[in-house]
């Protein structure tokens, strides 16, 4: 259909309804447009040090930002925290409680999941705690995956889109034959998942995953199609 013209002078065309604009309403209750506003919310906080996340009750929604020289990550590592390296949410111990109308304010899940990821990052080898930011927004539980899928969909974070595993709980017993997460063969260190204790090798090699994030930095218009790995 041809773009809707200009309606001069008082009275409508007897067609009308075949020239008009049919915009779709915008409905501030729909599930991502939810989302949406709690993420933008997040957003509108200034970024912290990973090592300095106050201790705090409730769940809620982060993202991890990258501000070092890793020469894998330079090109998201500037002082403004644009582009987040890992989106995540954090919900109390049993999932949704109350049917999602229940109180946030009953455990510290989101604290709890932040100091976990900054344990992960210290135990890297190749990488320091001090070169992470974060923002995070303590926020109703039920609303608290549909901010995630959001940012998910946004930003694609690399450690969630493309290196797989940063966010993994240390196996329970029983479970190390499971095979290593790729984020730690890309970056080891943590002591759970070492060679002696998941021996199964991971789904790609360090190398493997290093090319796979300078393709997804291509793709996202951050490196020039040209770019290669960094040499050792």
């Amino acid at each position: 259909m041809s773009e809707a013209q200009p309606v001069n002078g008082a009275r409508k065309p007897r067609n009308w309804r075949e020239i008009a604009l049919r915009p779709d309403p915008y409905d501030p209750l729909r599930l991502d447009n939810l989302g949406r506003s709690i993420e933008m919310r997040m957003l509108e906080m200034e970024p912290e040090p990973l090592t300095d996340v106050p201790l705090m009750i409730g769940a809620g929604i982060y993202a991890i930002y990258y501000v070092g020289d890793h020469e894998l990550y330079w090109p998201i590592a500037e002082p403004y925290c644009q582009t987040p390296i890992y989106v995540g949410k954090a919900t109390p111990e049993g999932g949704r409680k109350g049917g999602g109308a229940g109180n946030p304010d009953d455990e510290d899940a989101l604290w709890d999941r932040l100091r976990e990821h900054r344990r992960s990052i210290e135990q890297a080898y190749d990488l320091d705690v001090a070169d992470f930011r974060v923002r995070y927004l303590v926020a109703v539980d039920f609303f608290v995956s549909l901010a995630e899928q959001v940012m998910l969909r946004q930003f694609r974070p690399v450690w969630n889109a493309i290196v797989d595993g940063f966010g993994n709980h240390a196996p329970g017993s029983g479970r190390t034959n499971q095979a290593r997460p790729p984020w730690d063969d890309l970056h080891p260190g943590r002591a759970w998942s070492a060679p002696d204790k998941m021996s199964k090798p991971s789904q790609y090699t360090a190398l493997e995953s290093k090319i796979r994030i300078i393709n997804h930095w291509k793709q996202l218009g951050l490196l020039p199609e040209d770019a290669s790995l960094p040499t050792e």
